[in-house]
């Protein structure tokens, strides 16, 4: 069993690049029904693919706090595949998972206790989100139909031409690409073996199937609107389990309705959800309580300002969606991740009042929230910034004090021990507005600080504006300062995990107040940490963070490097490009570019372009559909027309989430292409870099004159 605290060893070495595709990542790990397993999803590279593989292991649960269990982690699947999504049937004597064993993603099922896995499905369904049924006999799943004929007003002979024919708003989705025609309805499948059963019916998509406590009925989400890609609203279903009857709706399409799931009564759903009142990603998820038999759903955690659910970024794992929620065997409480102050932790709920309460404690990130059927145990991946995450279970204790997770696996504990990895500095700021106190880190390399030279700094910008920092593990922010360079990362206007107002202080004001924080947390680094050389400093972000790049290079010549990663630069013609861009329309942005033309120009940072004399490395995913790479080829265009030393690094096949999922040898190559861009032109620790050439020096109030705000 693994040892939350480090233990003492020889010298360690500098993190190399090639060490961020020797880490093993842990998926949301499952406890079984009587709380003495876990099942976990573990992904590691395939180096000779150039892709990855996930087995599934079983994890047992020493029976006590300071008691080892019998035997360590052990692997239940070994096969050359991804084998993900694991559920444990409710005698806790089957895994259900989905694998890719084969050529295509099918539903099987494997004994626990070892054994041969057994094909359940086949066909092209694509099969997601498994659910058994209360006594075992069943499997519903997210899947989709096979196409067996023409719908109609489509050419007959559509199947031999490579011919796209759109007609939904919603027609592409970044890390899926173009949408095949077939709506996602829930079927379910024999656990024995059989034929598939559809359940659902109707031009939408149908997510997240759970049953009821008797087995009889199924809720799931879905939007039946014809205008349902205009928003990201969906609805609270129930059906019953044999595709019988009609559908009933129990919520009003007001916004956002994820992971249902019954009271152990049958009385009440509960969701994660929002109502829309500031949009989108610009509304805290919440916690819902609906009646099935008819009612207005219930906020529960309406009084409570932290974020629901997991909302903070890394490069070692694909963003992690909602862990759900899970009721208490008595139905008076409801479990659930929660996002604050850069900490992911478990909280509970109180059916009677909403009072909310953590039931988890440290400095770390949460990734999955799984309980046994008693609500005593709960188990979670634990990461922090000194690894990419290892299983943890914690004993609950009813009315107590938060409890401290025990970690059961060390999957990457000899290659941490072997590194010398840096370790965050906390530190907060009040934004030059003073309307919000504000967390930030500092990582130091070795040697800086009191005797040693000063070193250069990099600014780090998350992706959203509506993600988060935290204390979570970043291959990257470690391979900054394994370089030698200090990093600076903080959650300015936008974040997850600071309340309601700091999340929605972005609306119609992208590069204004955003800008202005990001810049006030580099000035409070500076001030307390000296040994940063505040005249090497360079600035690095993604997504919405190669936005914030772009802008900050075009209205100040602080720095004297900047890599902008799968970014916009042109808000005017992103809307139509980006899979989902057009969403931010309706509240982010003030409505259509078309409508507010001034507002976008003055917003977008090519408008910028000629105070852009920072030298600026541009990468970009060819296959990026959430920010389209004519996004990147406008900035590269426009910089090297007007001499701005740049280099623009395009890589195939390769969508938004490149840095965390993408081939691993491009995911080696993005960093090998970062650090030697800010070696060039930032050099490292008590090195001297000329300006580049074409590039200022930076100025002593840190603005580029000429440029508007």
């Amino acid at each position: 069993m693994a040892s939350s605290v480090r233990p003492a060893v020889g010298v360690r070495r500098p993190m190399a690049v090639e060490d961020l595709l020797r880490w093993k990542i842990a998926g949301s790990p499952v406890i079984s029904p009587d709380g003495t397993r876990i099942v976990c999803a573990v992904t590691i590279v395939d180096e000779q693919a150039n892709g990855y593989q996930t087995h599934l292991w079983i994890v047992p649960v020493p029976p006590a706090p300071g008691l080892t269990a019998d035997g360590g982690p052990q692997p239940l699947t070994t096969a050359r595949a991804r084998d993900t999504g694991p559920r444990w049937s409710p005698d806790g004597r089957r895994i259900a998972f989905v694998s890719d064993r084969g050529g295509t993603k099918q539903v099987w099922v494997i004994p626990a206790d070892g054994g041969e896995a057994r094909l359940l499905t086949a066909g092209s369904h694509a099969p997601a989100d498994l659910a058994w049924s209360p006594d075992g006999k069943w499997i519903a799943f997210t899947g989709k139909l096979d196409v067996t004929a023409p719908a109609a007003g489509r050419l007959e002979a559509r199947e031999q031409s490579d011919v796209r024919v759109i007609s939904r708003l919603y027609y592409k989705q970044d890390g899926e690409g173009f949408w095949d025609g077939r709506w996602k309805q829930i079927l379910v499948v024999p656990a024995a073996g059989g034929d598939v059963r559809r359940v659902t019916d109707g031009d939408y998509d149908h997510t997240a199937p759970a049953w009821s406590p008797d087995g009889a009925r199924l809720a799931y989400c879905a939007n039946a609107s014809p205008d349902a890609d205009l928003d990201d609203a969906a609805d609270l279903w129930v059906i019953r389990a044999d595709g019988t009857g009609a559908a009933r709706r129990l919520t009003r399409t007001i916004g956002r309705v994820e992971t249902p799931a019954w009271s152990p009564d049958g009385a009440r759903i509960a969701y994660v959800g929002h109502d829309n009142e500031h949009a989108g990603e610009a509304t805290l998820p919440r916690v819902w309580v609906a009646p099935v038999e008819g009612g207005e759903p219930v906020c529960l955690t309406r009084g409570y300002d932290g974020s629901v659910g997991h909302h903070i970024g890394t490069d070692a794992r694909p963003q992690s969606g909602s862990s759900g929620v899970a009721w208490a065997p008595d139905g008076g409480r409801i479990y659930f991740l929660t996002t604050d102050r850069g900490r992911c932790q478990v909280a509970s709920a109180a059916l009677a009042e909403g009072a909310v309460r953590l039931e988890t404690r440290g400095d770390h990130d949460l990734i999955g929230c799984s309980l046994d059927a008693a609500a005593r145990r709960v188990v979670c991946v634990e990461s922090d910034p000194l690894t990419p995450g290892e299983v943890a279970v914690a004993e609950l204790r009813e009315g107590g004090e938060p409890v401290t997770l025990r970690r059961l696996s060390a999957w990457n504990s000899t290659l941490a021990e072997a590194l010398a990895l840096a370790r965050p500095e906390p530190f907060e700021y009040t934004t030059p507005d003073g309307r919000f106190a504000v967390d930030g880190w500092v990582m130091k390399p070795p040697g800086a600080g009191p005797g040693g030279a000063r070193v250069p700094g990099v600014l780090e910008i998350h992706g959203g504006p509506h993600g988060a920092y935290g204390y979570a593990f970043s291959n990257q922010f470690q391979l900054l300062c394994a370089a030698g360079y200090g990093v600076v990362y903080t959650n300015p206007r936008g974040s997850h995990g600071g309340g309601q107002a700091l999340l929605a202080a972005t609306r119609h004001d992208w590069g204004g107040g955003d800008y202005a924080d990001l810049m006030g947390a580099l000035d409070r680094a500076l001030a307390i940490h000296a040994w940063i050389d505040p005249g090497r400093l360079g600035v690095c972000g993604g997504s919405y963070g190669g936005y914030m790049t772009n802008w900050i290079v075009g209205h100040t010549q602080r720095f004297r490097a900047a890599v902008t990663l799968r970014s916009t630069c042109n808000r005017y013609s992103h809307w139509g490009t980006g899979d989902i861009a057009h969403r931010q329309a309706r509240w982010e942005w003030p409505g259509a570019p078309w409508e507010s033309p001034e507002f976008y120009l003055e917003r977008s940072p090519i408008t910028y372009v000629r105070g852009m004399r920072t030298p600026l490395l541009i990468m970009h995913g060819e296959n990026d559909l959430r920010c389209s790479i004519e996004q990147a080829e406008q900035l590269f265009v426009a910089l090297k027309r007007q001499g701005t030393p740049t280099l623009f690094v395009r890589f195939p096949g390769e969508s938004h989430s490149m840095s965390s999922s993408g081939q691993p040898r491009h995911r080696t190559e993005e960093m090998r292409h970062m650090l030697g861009w800010f070696k060039t032109y930032l050099g490292a620790a008590g090195t001297r870099v000329p300006p580049a050439a074409g590039s200022p020096a930076p100025s002593t109030d840190g603005t580029a004159p000429g440029i508007p705000r």
